[in-house]
């Protein structure tokens, strides 16, 4: 049985490194309606899609940047404050194209936010993010928001994306684990992966 100091420890070393260094390449935009653009397509360096937005594919995905950025240029977006008013434009846009979900919603969203900068403070519940947070104790449903800060030690150490992240990765360690200091080190399943480092031509 893993505890919750272990589950924390080997997302920090082995996660954490691969989700930031993928951040990076959203952050390279050269403005924000080049960042708005670059988070939509979900393509990696190498010009692959994002496996999580895979199932959404190029064509939809492809719609998704033209109606956002009509509406970028048309109404041009000043209330990019925080991941909530982001997650709002990004929404609006998935309830215009079919197939563009909550988790394709979340990962643009947080796209965007990783280049303006800004921290998030709460995590959003989706598929297996929902799934972690139960195993945790808490009785939530996708679609509820949790802030970090609810959460145990050490998981309220991380911002609410990587927590996000962990959630999702860990889920079914995270159902046998335990709040107390341990010294195993363990690796998720690769089936489990919210961060995949190949994408889908």
């Amino acid at each position: 049985m893993k505890s919750y100091t272990d589950i924390y420890n080997d997302y920090r070393d082995n996660v954490y490194p691969c989700a930031e260094k993928e951040y990076s390449w959203y952050k390279k935009a050269d403005n924000l309606r080049d960042a708005v653009k670059k988070a939509f397509l979900s393509e990696d360096e190498q010009g692959k899609v994002h496996s999580h937005q895979c199932r959404v594919g190029r064509q939809r995905l492809a719609l998704a940047v033209e109606i956002a950025l009509e509406y970028f240029d048309g109404h041009y977006i000043s209330s990019f404050e925080n991941f909530h008013s982001i997650y709002q434009f990004v929404e609006s846009i998935s309830y215009e194209v079919k197939g563009f979900g909550q988790l394709a919603t979340y990962d643009v969203a947080l796209r965007i936010t990783k280049y303006l900068g800004c921290e998030l403070q709460k995590v959003y519940l989706h598929a297996g993010v929902t799934i972690g947070t139960r195993a945790l104790g808490f009785n939530v449903k996708d679609g509820d928001i949790i802030s970090v800060e609810q959460f145990p030690v050490p998981f309220n150490q991380l911002s609410g994306d990587h927590l996000e992240n962990l959630l999702c990765i860990y889920k079914e360690v995270l159902a046998n684990s335990i709040a107390e200091v341990g010294k195993t080190c363990i690796c998720p399943k690769t089936n489990s992966s919210c961060i995949s480092k190949n994408g889908c031509a």
